[in-house]
This record gives C-alpha cells, sequence and structure tokens, in this order.
C-alpha cells in the first residue's frame, strides 16, 4: 500500500477506493452516455475483485435490458 511520511515520522496511507457506477446509457458501449436519471452508486470499495463481484451481479440481474451497463471506477 503506498504512503506517504511526514515531517514527524507519521505516514499516511493512500488507498485506492472503487466504485461501481450502473444505469441506462444511450451508447451501451461508452461510460459518458449514462442517463443521469437511472444512475446509481455503489460503494466505496477497497478491494477491485468485490467491486467487480457486484457490477458482474448487476449486469446478470439486468440482462435483458440491452441498454444497462455497471462500471467499476477507480475513485482515488
Amino acid at each position: 500500500m503506498p504512503r506517504l511520511k511526514l515531517s514527524n515520522n507519521n505516514y499516511i496511507n493512500f488507498m485506492s477506493f472503487y466504485i461501481v457506477v450502473e444505469g441506462s446509457h444511450k451508447n451501451p458501449n461508452e461510460i459518458k452516455t449514462i442517463d443521469e436519471s437511472s444512475k446509481k452508486e455503489y460503494g466505496p470499495f477497497t478491494k477491485k475483485d468485490e467491486a467487480e463481484a457486484l457490477a458482474k451481479a448487476l449486469i446478470q440481474k439486468n440482462i435483458d435490458d440491452f441498454y444497462h451497463r455497471a462500471w467499476v471506477v477507480k475513485n482515488n
């Protein structure tokens, strides 16, 4: 885990956080085209595997909706 040493010998840990964003899209292959009224965010998750598992479950839950997607986004 990356960390920064301060002048008083204390350390600050920097953690990467992941969030899951789901919703309907005008173009389902681009996250920028998400319909803001359908957008939902979940997280933050410290482990990418946990975020990916939730995204996969959300995609499977909405398998019949072609325009629905779930994305894992790194949030520093």
